[in-house]
């Protein structure tokens, strides 16, 4: 057999293969099923760190660091110059 024939065979052979994988349907449907099964992997892993994180806060408790924090910045407030006597308001009108 003469080498251009078993190049030309081996082309028309690859060619055929080709058109087998780059049909719009196949590609469509393949690309469909990936996308499915990658937005359900990052939906279950979402959800599996988030039952982590929301474990890890609830064994922590926050209360005495958040009340400690609120004290913290209710006492620096200076609470005379936001709060006005009513007799003030009235005056000023």
């Amino acid at each position: 057999m003469d080498p251009n024939q078993e190049i030309i065979s081996e082309l028309k052979a690859l060619n055929e293969k080709l058109d087998k994988v780059t049909k719009p349907s196949k590609l469509m449907w393949t690309n469909f099923l990936s996308g499915t099964f990658r937005s359900l992997g990052m939906l279950f892993g979402t959800i599996i760190i988030g039952s982590i994180l929301i474990y890890i806060f609830s064994q922590v408790d926050f209360t005495k660091s958040v009340s400690k924090w609120v004290e913290d910045t209710l006492s620096q407030i200076r609470w005379e110059k936001i709060v006005t006597p009513q007799n003030e308001i009235i005056e000023q009108k």
